[in-house]
């Protein structure tokens, strides 16, 4: 009966700090960051072109998508909505644009639900509207950030962290949809 008691006691521990643990992880704004991003341009967007909002209908995400930052290798985030890394092209554009969230329910949580072939709206400051329809998704760890790499066509790639205790990133790559 005592090891029986011992035991519990022990497995209490564990997942009490398992607990605290993913609580840190949860709060921590450097989280969702790739531990190898090198591409960065200078990209001096008008005020217009901004991106404002992300509507994705089918997994109900309707954000409204801040402008963000790497500094000194700290990726900026926000629980306001989504993040628009500002050293990548304005989604659109030729590039690759990077757009990334917290996985909360509030956020991108469902994320992890998109299926080829969705599409993804992008709200401009000046009310005009792109679509964009997915091609794939995919998980990765963290240290592989090729899929943050320039690209020749005109996409957007979603991502937020995934995995026992957000150990992995998921992947979303849409391409701008043919008028």
């Amino acid at each position: 009966m005592k090891l029986l008691s011992r035991l519990f006691i022990i497995l209490g521990i564990f997942c009490y700090t398992l607990g605290i643990y993913n609580i840190w992880l949860s709060i921590d704004p450097h989280r969702l960051s790739f531990t190898k991003y090198s591409y960065a341009q200078t990209v001096s967007p008008e005020k217009k072109q901004l991106p404002e909002k992300i509507i994705i209908k089918d997994l109900n995400i309707n954000l409204n998508i801040i402008p963000s930052h790497v500094v000194d290798n700290k990726w900026e985030t926000t629980d306001m909505g989504a993040s628009y890394l500002q050293s990548s092209p304005i989604p659109g554009d030729d590039g690759n644009s990077i757009i990334y969230a917290h996985n909360w329910a509030s956020l991108f949580a469902n994320l992890v639900y998109a299926v080829p072939g969705q599409e993804i709206q992008i709200r401009y400051a000046d009310n005009s509207t792109k679509t964009f329809v997915i091609k794939y998704t995919s998980s990765v760890t963290p240290d592989n950030s090729t899929i943050l790499a320039p690209s020749n066509d005109k996409r957007i790639t979603l991502y937020t962290c995934t995995g026992f205790l957000d150990s992995q990133r998921f992947i979303v790559v849409a391409v701008l949809k043919d008028k």
